[in-house]
């Protein structure tokens, strides 16, 4: 009772500081939660709305969730998110946040905002202003009420790592006011908990923890006039069935699989279905309102004291699928030389549905396990769980299994340290601790949450710790993610690597935007700490250039050819043959294979090299999706164990998923020893030390993280102590080194002593690895700029590289001519110009203002200056650019980047400039920048009268001065010269480039040229030339154009330069048809036509349709029908796979289609690599892409079509990006067109490339052949 009274003094004295106008709800009221993390929690936790519920019983309102970690009053999730309000090509989303409101029929918004703003500072403050009243105004409405309540206060936090955030409250306080001003002005209530509260809320010192959310509820009720002095007494059956309803909310409005739903995804086979009795997620989606219906309706029951809750019940899994034992399995192993297999565990130890494993440091395997994915069924309460196995004889079998943690959903990243296990699922990483010491988990804690669920196969996976304690993790194209910090928010858009400090809650976002692998699943280190992540479609990509966590979109190549990859790792340990020590295991699941790769070093970076595989398998099933070096040196395998590996290329509830089986299996080389099982909890911490010799990674992580937890800070003296006691001549001395270093960074003990041995080592690999410490401890160590100087200008390549890695995350701006130094004065390769373009771009900030204010002068390091400025994006430096290019100190070569920054970032103003001759001392820098402005991306053109200066130059004696006028013409469309420019495109004694350059100009000058054109195109002139004319004529005169080319290819000439030609502009595929019906082309002409056109995946049907009849071929599909599927399924177990493979090449199905592995230098096919094909798909899923091909288009093969403004057509495959031009891959050439958002006009998705009816002139025989070959391919 004297807790209560407690609580109720509390209540009242807060009140007294409340707002004046508590809240009156009415019957048939919609409440509506917006905010931040806070809110999210709240809202999740069930405290505030069953206050609100109880308060307002009679009244009966209903309560809808629309808050998302790291909202803020510029950007709310529930419209930015990608595809939510807009939806995509045809499929609505939910449209913008008014549409929402009044969907929901909202009457009452609860808004927080305004933290994460307060990150900004002071000088964020009037942008604040106006975007809250903005916001405010849309939340209103005609009659909304409005309820703002205040962000709490910053407070210190639990952890002296984490950044004590309270001298952000001056600035937030600024904040509040706004807030507190907006909502005067939009007649709203105002909650003010920043200045009212007195209790502390956070451990975190940012948000709310989950022990005070009965307090925070408690704050918000009583400032809206809900006193209730016994706190939460008598509420745990309401709480419990609000609770629930929130749960089946949060599935319906804010689900996984948004991507499928009504992404870009929305058409696959997984979002519409079209198998009978087989549901779509769509359909699934559609049943949830309902439920939610009936949820609410227990509400109201229960608040009135008339039910207890309905909670739902565990959905049972349908009946296991046929599966074969491990022991029989075994048999279909195919271990590399000197190599044995065992199983280790099964779906008999609760096995099921393996996704990834990990060991800790008793040497006990947590193994995480899936029922969910690939999407929870309607109103399912995620039961996913992670099983604890232990081997307690050493025999190399689990014989004890545990259900350590269950109800979790879809676990795809696991990893052990401090005492627990990290988890991610769904939006959160978690931390669970078993703290009894009975193998189930205690406690369970949000570390971090707002993570993106868009995609289920995509969600935050591999997690990986560093060398030095970093846990890294991935996340697909289909995923954003936003994350608040204690250092801000953290956002991933698309495919992309996250880096997390948990010492310190740094999140960092690696190639961001799908910069790099689309679908990655594996990051590895090797063992000085150099990393690669893998893809599941994408290849094995060199990680380390791209640790700046940049904004700015730049493609980082891959070093591996594209497989099924899941799951990485390097081959370490006394176990492993010696002679693949150091190499590394990558499982490809397609093929049911563990591959084997090396690495060799290549300048800063490396190359591959595939070696023989380790293990194969002939079972169909076998899907390895993790790998990991165990505690006794031998290899473990995740064995997912299924017919079905995907979700959007299969049916969303396909009857054939195995939801009962799965595997790990053991992999041991049979001459060498096992590893020794160390005992870390009972080691002195120098027999800890000592464990850092051992050749067993996992024997060396695990002692520094026992040592971590033992000793913190005062690890650093320790360490230094026990380096110092071994001999320099140990031939280990520098993997001690480095492992002593790693150690002082994983307890977040810098060490000034260790830092600088490290840096001066003859080792480079330890070196490098130094280097990247640099920026990581910049603010808790001396001398950062003299140690980066001197890393940029080390002799080794690699280091130099991660002195710019680190230049890029040092926020000083001196740092910057040390990373451009590093490029200027010595060699670079790739993946030093990737890294300092990323660190120019992401530090631009920084060494801008200091270009300004002084602080960064370069002194009389030209090239470095340039360098930077060359590599920079912004138009601040627009002036600095200008004054260099009129320069005497500038050499010639450095001009054109000079004047490509220029023309690219200027004004009509500034373009001007460069463009009159007046402003160069030189030919060769009027030749530099009119080169710039005629590769411009850009539509700009200089101010002021244009026609003297060009006309000058095409009357004056320098060619080369002329072709470049000519192109500028072209660009500008200057008509006033239409004349000129014709008389050099038909003056025989001109130049070749001249008349070229010329022809192509008057296709955008309009006038009367077409009958000289036409001359031109049917004279004997050289084949450029014809082929310009017919380009401009085209523009000029689409008809007359087509025409001609109709001509030419019915005599078999210039077939593919007319097709390209003609098939560019808008209505040239009409008008191409009507030419070749009149030209009445013949039967050879119109095979080699179809023929080209198939192979550059032309799309037009009618065109298609009359040159195959012309030809004397089919072109027709049989209608879709299950009877025909199936009986062409069972005929081609009997078909003949060589005369398939025959039938393959001669069909020119080679053309678009790789079979086999792809060369990194090779310009990508035009449809996805088949190697694999028969071990990923159904018989009946290949016969019907094979046959019906639009059925089912693989993800990134929907061919889009652009069409611009001018009338111009541009095929190719979408690179989706947060940037607004339109990125496409062409289908017949390699790199990508970046069409500027402007120019379109119309977006088409023209579904596949492959034409339907390829097979229509093949036998029954021949097609069950074909089917038979590629449904046998990657079976080993």
């Amino acid at each position: 009772m004297k807790f209560l009274s407690l609580l109720s003094l509390w209540i009242t004295s807060f009140v007294v500081f409340a707002t004046e106008s508590p809240l009156k709800l009415v019957k048939n009221d919609v409440v509506v939660f917006l905010g931040s993390t806070d809110m999210v929690r709240a809202q999740r936790s069930g405290y505030l709305e069953t206050l609100l519920t109880w308060r307002y019983s009679e009244q009966t309102p209903k309560f809808r969730d629309m808050s998302w970690e790291a909202d803020t009053v510029f950007a709310l999730g529930t419209e930015t998110d990608r595809w939510r309000s807009g939806g995509f090509r045809g499929i609505k989303g939910l449209g913008n946040l008014e549409t929402q409101l009044a969907n929901l029929k909202a009457t009452v918004v609860i808004v927080q905002l305004g933290k994460n703003e307060s990150f900004e500072g002071a000088k964020g403050v009037e942008d604040f202003i106006q975007a809250t009243d903005k916001l405010f105004s849309r939340l209103r409405g005609e009659d909304r009420k409005l309820i703002v309540i205040s962000p709490t206060k910053f407070e210190n936090p639990n952890n002296p790592l984490y950044p004590d955030l309270t001298d952000r409250n001056s600035d937030l306080a600024k904040y509040v006011n706004v807030l507190r001003t907006a909502a005067k002005n939009h007649d709203a209530i105002f909650v003010n908990l920043f200045s009212n509260n007195r209790e502390s809320l956070t451990t975190n010192g940012l948000h709310v923890a989950p022990t005070h959310q009965e307090k925070f509820a408690l704050q918000i009720a009583a400032s809206l006039g809900i006193k209730r002095p016994n706190g939460f007494e008598g509420l745990n059956d309401l709480l419990q069935s609000v609770r629930e309803k929130h749960r089946l909310w949060f599935d319906y409005w804010r689900p996984a699989n948004w991507k499928c739903l009504f992404g870009d995804d929305n058409r696959r086979v997984f979002s519409i279905g079209n198998q009978k009795n087989v549901p779509s997620i769509r359909d699934e989606r559609d049943q949830i309102p309902a439920l939610i219906d009936a949820a609410e309706k227990n509400v109201a029951a229960v608040v009135n004291g008339l039910a207890k809750p309905k909670i739902a019940k565990q959905i049972p899994l349908p009946p296991p699928t046929p599966s074969i034992s491990p022991e029989e399995e075994l048999k279909d192993f195919q271990p590399a030389q000197g190599f044995e297999v065992n199983i280790f565990a099964s779906e008999k130890l609760g096995v099921e549905n393996p996704l990834t494993m990990r060991w800790d440091s008793e040497g006990r395997m947590y193994v995480a396990c899936t029922w969910t994915y690939p999407h929870l069924k309607p109103g399912e309460i995620p039961n996913d769980k992670i099983i604890l196995l232990t081997d307690s004889n050493g025999d190399g079998q689990a014989d004890h299994s545990t259900v350590f943690a269950d109800k979790l959903n879809i676990p795809t990243g696991l990893e052990t340290a401090n005492g627990g296990v990290y988890v991610g699922q769904s939006t959160e990483l978690l931390f669970l601790r078993d703290i009894d010491g009975d193998g189930i988990a205690d406690e369970r804690k949000i570390i971090l949450s707002g993570f993106g669920t868009g995609d289920s196969h995509q969600a935050m996976n591999s997690f990986t710790w560093s060398p030095d304690g970093e846990l890294f993790f991935c996340q697909g194209d289909g995923i954003e993610s936003r994350v608040e910090t204690p250092w801000g928010i953290s956002s991933l858009y698309q495919a992309g690597v996250y880096r997390l400090r948990p010492g310190r809650l740094e999140l960092h976002g690696l190639l961001d935007d799908f910069m790099g692998p689309g679908n990655p699943w594996g990051v590895v280190f090797d063992d000085w700490g150099q990393s690669l992540v893998v893809d599941g479609a994408g290849g094995i990509t060199y990680l380390t250039p791209a640790f700046i966590p940049a904004k700015r979109r730049l493609r980082l190549d891959r070093i591996g050819n594209p497989g099924g990859y899941c799951g990485v790792e390097m081959i370490n340990g006394r176990n492993m043959p010696e002679s693949m020590r150091g190499q590394f295991v990558i499982n490809d699941f397609k093929s049911n294979t563990v591959k084997r790769f090396s690495l060799r070093p290549d300048g800063s970076g490396f190359k591959l090299d595939w070696q023989d595989a380790v293990l194969k398998s002939s079972h169909r099933k076998f899907r390895p999706v993790d790998i990991r070096m165990g505690p006794d040196g031998a290899m473990y395998i995740a064995d997912f164990y299924n017919n079905v590996i995907c979700h959007q290329d299969d049916y969303f509830r396909d009857p054939t998923r195995d939801l009962h089986h799965g595997r790990i299996w053991r992999v041991t080389y049979k001459k060498n020893p096992l590893s020794p099982k160390p005992k870390f909890s009972s080691a002195s911490t120098y027999q800890l030390l000592d464990m850092l010799k051992a050749p067993e990674r996992w024997t060396r992580q695990q002692a520094k993280f026992e040592l971590s937890k033992r000793e913190g800070v005062k690890i650093r003296e320790i360490t230094e102590k026990w380096i110092g006691q071994i001999d320099k001549k140990d031939p280990n001395y520098e993997r001690n080194l480095f492992e002593a270093l790693a150690l002082c960074a994983i307890a977040e003990a810098p060490s000034q002593k260790l830092l600088m041995q490290t840096t001066n080592s003859k080792n480079y690999p330890s070196r490098a690895f130094a280097t990247r410490l640099l920026s990581r401890w910049q603010d808790r160590i001396a001398d950062t700029n003299k140690l980066l100087s001197q890393a940029a200008n080390d002799p080794h390549p690699q280091v130099r590289l991660e002195a710019i890695l680190s230049c890029g995350q040092v926020p000083k701006a001196k740092v910057i001519q040390y990373a451009a130094q590093a490029v200027t004065k010595h060699s670079k390769d790739k993946w030093i110009d990737y890294a300092f373009t990323q660190a120019v771009r992401h530090q631009e900030p920084t060494w801008m203002s200091g270009f300004k204010d002084g602080t960064l002068n370069f002194e009389d390091d030209m090239s470095s200056m340039l360098a930077v400025l060359k590599k920079g994006g912004s138009d601040k430096m627009l002036s600095q650019l200008i004054n260099l290019a009129n320069s005497e100190q500038v050499d010639s070569g450095s001009l054109p980047g000079i004047f490509q920054g220029i023309a690219s970032l200027g004004g009509p103003k500034e373009i001007k400039r460069i463009f009159e001759p007046a402003f160069h001392s030189s030919s060769s820098s009027q030749t530099a920048a009119w080169s710039a402005l005629i590769n411009s991306q850009t539509d700009n053109k200089p101010e002021g009268d244009l026609q003297a200066i060009l006309q000058s130059a095409l009357t004056g004696t320098n060619d080369s001065t002329r072709v470049q006028a000519l192109s500028l013409i072209e660009k500008w469309k200057v008509s006033e010269l239409k004349d000129l420019t014709s008389s050099f495109a038909f003056k025989e004694a001109a130049s070749n480039e001249t008349r070229l350059a010329a022809i192509r100009a008057l296709g955008k000058l309009g006038g009367n040229d077409t009958k000289k054109l036409i001359q031109l195109i049917n004279s004997k002139e050289r084949k450029a030339l014809r082929i310009a004319g017919l380009e401009s004529l085209a523009r000029l005169d689409l008809p007359k154009a087509t025409s001609l080319g109709a001509n030419l290819i019915t005599k078999n000439q210039l077939v593919d330069e007319v097709l390209h030609t003609i098939l560019s502009r808008e209505s040239g595929s009409k008008a191409l048809l009507e030419a070749l019906i009149k030209s009445k082309i013949n039967k050879t002409s119109a095979v080699a036509t179809l023929t080209k056109l198939q192979s550059i995946g032309s799309t037009d049907k009618n065109l298609m349709d009359y040159l195959s009849k012309v030809a004397g071929v089919k072109n027709t599909a049989p209608i879709y029908s299950t009877e025909y599927v199936s009986n062409l399924a069972k005929a081609a177990t009997k078909g003949d796979a060589k005369n398939g493979e025959l039938i393959f090449k001669n069909a020119g199905c080679a053309a678009c289609h790789q079979i086999g592995s792809l060369n990194n230098d090779r310009i990508p096919f035009i449809g996805p690599e088949l190697e694999t094909i028969g071990n990923t798909l159904s018989v009946e899923r290949i016969i019907e892409e094979v046959i019906w091909p639009d059925r089912h288009v693989k993800e990134g093969y929907n061919l889009l079509q652009i069409t611009t403004k001018s009338g111009d057509i541009f095929q190719g495959y979408e690179q989706r990006s947060r940037e607004k031009n339109i990125i496409l891959r062409p289908l017949s050439q390699s790199g990508t067109i970046i069409i500027p958002s402007g120019h379109v006009r119309e977006q088409n998705q023209l579904g596949s490339v492959m034409p339907t009816g390829l097979t229509a002139n093949l036998t029954k025989k021949q097609v069950a052949d074909l089917i038979r070959y590629l449904s046998d391919k990657g079976q080993n």
